[in-house]
């Protein structure tokens, strides 16, 4: 399987950097938490030179490119458990669900709200958001547009977390992504995600405010005070 342009940026900076997959999805997680996160991004990317910063930018316009094709892929979750080792898989716990999987499971269960209310979706141990993601898609497969969700996604996990609100915030699902213990209710850090902004009850009209890649990108731009560019 190849891999994407932004996975090859990242491979090629890693002859000179180690955790530049992690600089990428953090930098990627501070444009897309609302405002909330800009010292640590000024933080993260000063660590590169101004070209291979460059480097990164694109590699996030690929990422938006993926998500503007389908909103519904998971863009990280293959290559987080690629890299993740076998003693590091048990000692974590960790074991993501195949999208195929997750959108079974979802259209299992899923239906539309009713009339004038959001369909409230909690996710105690989000991961990389797979399950959200497959959520929205069979809400979208029903008619029903993924603005009358509401979403509350938690992880006991940082970097999880991270990687959760890019592929929610990029795919314009209205969630707050919570960097906490779901067992003790803690919770460390929330960052809604743009179209958090956006969400808005059912009409009962299937097919209405539905939402383009372009509808997306203007809610970066109106939510995120730092730097985005779109693809290409």
């Amino acid at each position: 399987m190849t891999n994407p342009s932004w996975l090859k940026i990242v491979l090629k900076l890693e002859q000179r950097h180690s955790d530049v997959f992690r600089d990428l999805v953090t930098l990627a997680a501070c444009v897309c938490s609302s405002g909330q996160r800009e010292d640590e991004y000024r933080r993260t990317a000063g660590k590169y030179k101004p070209e291979e910063l460059s480097g990164l930018c694109e590699a996030f316009g690929d990422l938006m490119r993926l998500k503007l094709e389908d909103p519904f892929l998971d863009l990280f979750s293959a290559t987080y458990m690629e890299r993740l080792s076998t003693h590091a898989r048990q000692h974590l716990g960790e074991v993501y669900t195949p999208g195929s999987v997750a959108l079974l499971m979802t259209k299992l269960v899923m239906h539309p709200p009713e009339p004038g209310e959001t369909l409230k979706v909690a996710e105690p141990a989000v991961g990389s958001g797979t399950l959200v993601l497959a959520a929205a898609q069979a809400l979208e497969d029903l008619g029903v547009s993924r603005l009358h969700m509401q979403v509350v996604a938690t992880d006991l996990n940082p970097f999880a977390v991270d990687m959760a609100l890019v592929n929610l915030g990029l795919a314009g699902i209205p969630a707050v992504v919570r960097h906490g213990n779901s067992l003790t209710g803690q919770v460390f850090h929330k960052y809604p995600t743009p179209a958090w902004h956006f969400t808005c009850p059912y009409s009962g009209e299937p097919g209405t405010q539905s939402l383009q890649g372009g509808d997306v990108l203007g809610m970066l731009r109106l939510t995120a005070p730092l730097p985005v560019r779109a693809a290409g």
